[in-house]
């Protein structure tokens, strides 16, 4: 089983893409393969790294459980949909920036002290974000994939301070949460807006998966303030 890295649309199917020892390779799927298999075009289209070709069997696989792409659906994600009055570039910006990001991380009554990012495919990213009673949450990634201004996808893992991946009993939560997530931001144009969709994928269900929505609710208000004095700024 190989990572798919890409993926590009033609009118009877989707051609796929990775690498194999340094190889750039690819296979074609066409749409009624795709239904046969159960994958939402789609979601190959703007998801492909979470998706995985069998080369010997022709057949591509989600690397995500609990999902069932014939009806656009995952269980263990959530999906969050704004519109800001900013440029695109911009938008990247205020996402990518670290002093920039350290204005907005977090819900609200948060603050983030500390924010270093390596954006480059491999590259990593470490956050913290304070609580109102100063205790410290951090959390670290690795970029799987880096397209400006369009794209971005990365994991998500709870960290120590140094960047150490730790499970989230080191945080006193349930020793059930994944020890790594994925986190899809996708910035398209509308207009003069900039439509932002960010994806989580392998949430559990339930209080968690609905206390995530709330912190990134909250974390996008803050987001959208940074967002428009900046936009003020280089007026």
């Amino acid at each position: 089983m190989r990572q798919i890295t890409g993926s590009k649309k033609y009118q009877d199917g989707i051609q796929v893409f990775w690498t194999d020892q340094g190889t750039d390779l690819s296979d074609f799927f066409s749409y009624e393969d795709l239904v046969d298999q159960r994958i939402n075009a789609f979601d190959l289209l703007n998801n492909p790294r979470i998706y995985q070709v069998n080369t010997a069997s022709h057949k591509i696989e989600s690397l995500v459980s609990g999902c069932s792409f014939a009806t656009k659906t995952c269980e263990d994600e959530i999906v969050i949909t704004r519109f800001f009055d900013a440029p695109r570039e911009l938008a990247w910006r205020v996402w990518t920036e670290p002093e920039l990001v350290k204005e907005w991380w977090g819900p609200k009554n948060y603050t983030s002290p500390s924010a270093t990012i390596d954006l480059r495919v491999g590259g990593k990213y470490l956050y913290c974000m304070r609580s109102p009673e100063g205790r410290d949450i951090w959390s670290t990634g690795v970029y799987r994939e880096v397209a400006r201004p369009e794209r971005i996808v990365c994991t998500d893992s709870f960290a120590d301070e140094k960047g150490n991946v730790v499970p989230a009993t080191y945080y006193g939560m349930s020793s059930d949460f994944p020890a790594e997530l994925l986190v899809t931001v996708t910035f398209d144009v509308q207009a003069t807006r900039t439509k932002l969709t960010l994806r989580h994928t392998g949430l559990p269900s339930g209080d968690v998966s609905d206390a995530t929505r709330a912190g990134w609710n909250e974390s996008l208000d803050k987001y959208a303030g940074i967002l428009a004095v900046n936009v003020y700024k280089n007026q």
